[in-house]
């Protein structure tokens, strides 16, 4: 096998298993390609990066985190094999022997798929389709800088900073971009060296009582309208009078529960609730529809 895939090969394969629904796995390939990654990020025991929700355009933190290695193993993972020629090499790569249980005293480099965690920002169930995103762009990095797996199981230090990786067929102007939100702005404030001085000033204070608070305002939307907290009420006493007819214990069904609402209450976000639901939107409205034929 090729040294230059077989690391992205053999994460690329515990990924797969840890993901077990293969559409949420494939799903996070397309919106890789199709919405890219911002501040894709390596370090020891973790990947992270922002992704962007495809149906909402939300920022959303996502992460996958795994062990590195100890320090026994670590140690016997460098002198196990002293007579490999590729282990005296100094260039940064990543030696295929490394693969070998045989040149490693039994230790694996490569992570078994229950040492997988995934953490994401979106309320969908975990793994969603954000976080394998990110296992994609990793498996995409290691097909080409191997040795930074090395980095991430803690044997070496993160060679590169947090990085951007565009969608495929994006632009590759590297000009700062003019749309940032305000964690980054903060972040590149903070860590700038020449910071402007901070401004002087001297309020000046009068002897007036200050104004009273001001009334209280409507909540802005998406706050219920009317007709929706009209639908919710009629959907909490069919659910009701269910129950106190048939005897069937109330039962929360997450994904149910807002499929049934979508198809009652009008005017919903159709887009929203399928960020939320982890759910295409083709998907949402053919489960809305099946909710309104059996309603």
């Amino acid at each position: 096998m090729n040294q230059t895939s077989m690391w992205a090969d053999g994460f690329g394969a515990a990924a797969r298993a840890a993901i077990t629904d293969q559409e949420v796995f494939l799903g996070g390939r397309a919106d890789l390609d199709e919405l890219g990654i911002e501040r894709f990020l390596i370090s020891p025991g973790r990947i992270s990066g922002l992704v962007t929700a495809r149906n909402t355009g939300a920022e959303l933190h996502a992460a996958i985190t795994l062990p590195v290695l100890t320090a026994d193993q670590a140690a016997a993972l460098r002198t196990a094999t002293p007579q490999c020629e590729q282990h005296e090499a100094d260039d940064g790569a990543l030696p295929e022997c490394l693969a070998d249980p045989a040149h490693t005293g039994g230790v694996t480099l490569l992570s078994e798929p229950a040492e997988l965690s995934f953490i994401c920002t979106c309320p969908a169930t975990s793994p969603c389709r954000h976080a394998a995103a990110l296992a994609h762009a990793l498996i995409d990095r290691l097909r080409t800088h191997p040795e930074d797996l090395a980095a991430l199981r803690g044997l070496r230090q993160p060679p590169h900073p947090a990085q951007d990786l565009p969608a495929a067929g994006a632009s590759t102007d590297t000009r700062p971009k003019t749309r940032i939100s305000a964690h980054h702005a903060w972040a590149w404030y903070r860590e700038c060296p020449d910071l402007p001085p901070i401004p002087k000033y001297s309020p000046s204070l009068s002897n007036e009582p200050p104004p009273g608070p001001p009334a209280w305002s409507p909540p802005p939307p998406p706050a219920p309208t009317t007709e929706h907290l009209h639908a919710l009420v009629n959907d909490a006493a069919t659910q009701a009078r269910d129950f106190l007819r048939g005897g069937t214990p109330l039962e929360c069904a997450w994904d149910e529960d807002a499929v049934r609402l979508a198809a009652r209450i009008p005017h919903t976000c159709i887009p929203e609730i399928a960020d939320r639901l982890g759910l295409d939107i083709a998907d949402l409205r053919n489960r809305i529809t099946a909710a309104s034929t059996s309603a």
